[in-house]
C-alpha cells in the first residue's frame, strides 16, 4: 500500500501537471467579479462614459457593454502576474505546461468583458497552445458570453458564474467542440 502512495505522489507531482491545466485550480483561482470602480480606472471610465465617476462607484452592466471598458480596467502589474506563476509552481510563461512556443497568458478567469476583476483570486495561467481548450479557445467563449450578455440573452450573473465554475462545460454546452 506504501508503494502505491508513493507512485501516486509521484504522479501527482511530475506527470499531471506536464499533462496542462485547462482548469484553474479552484482554491488558487475561484474567479471575482468587479463591483467598483478602481481607482487607477476612474478617469478613462468617466472619459468613456461620458460622465463623472468616482473610485467604488459600482460597475454597472452599461459600463461593461461600453467599447473600450475592458482597457480602461485591465491593469495587471507584472509582480502580481510573478505571484500567480508561483501560487501555481511555475517560474514563468514558458514553464512546465507552458513550455510551448506561445507558452501561456495570466488569464482572467471571469473575464473583463464580463466583468472580472483584476484581483489574484480571478488570475492564472493558462496556454496558448498544446491543449484543446487554451486561452485562443476560452476567448471565444468570453466574446460569445459578451455579446449576449450585452444582447440581454444571458444574466450577467450567470456568465460569471458558469465560466469561473467550468469554463470548458460551458464552452462545450453553448459553442459546441472546437
Amino acid at each position: 500500500m506504501r508503494q502505491f502512495a508513493l507512485i501516486a505522489s509521484v504522479i501527482s507531482l511530475f506527470v499531471v501537471p506536464a499533462l496542462g491545466q485547462t482548469l484553474p485550480k479552484r482554491d488558487i483561482t475561484p474567479g471575482v467579479a468587479l463591483t467598483k470602480v478602481p481607482a487607477e480606472s476612474v478617469k478613462c471610465l468617466s472619459d468613456l462614459m461620458g460622465e463623472t465617476l468616482s473610485a467604488d462607484d459600482p460597475v454597472t452592466l452599461t459600463m461593461i457593454c461600453t467599447q473600450g471598458y475592458a482597457k480602461c480596467i485591465r491593469n495587471v502589474p507584472s509582480h502580481t502576474k510573478q505571484a500567480v506563476y508561483t501560487a501555481y509552481g511555475l517560474s514563468g510563461s514558458h514553464a512546465a505546461y507552458c513550455n510551448t512556443e506561445q507558452g501561456c497568458e495570466i488569464d482572467h478567469l471571469i473575464s473583463l468583458e464580463i466583468g472580472g476583476s483584476n484581483d489574484q483570486k480571478n488570475l492564472w495561467p493558462q496556454p496558448y497552445q498544446g491543449e484543446e481548450f487554451n486561452a485562443h479557445i476560452k476567448d471565444q467563449l468570453e466574446n460569445f458570453y459578451h455579446a449576449e450578455v450585452c444582447g440581454g440573452r444571458i444574466k450577467l450573473k450567470d456568465a460569471q458564474k458558469d465560466i469561473s465554475e467550468d469554463w470548458i462545460s460551458a464552452y462545450k454546452k453553448l459553442l459546441g467542440s472546437p
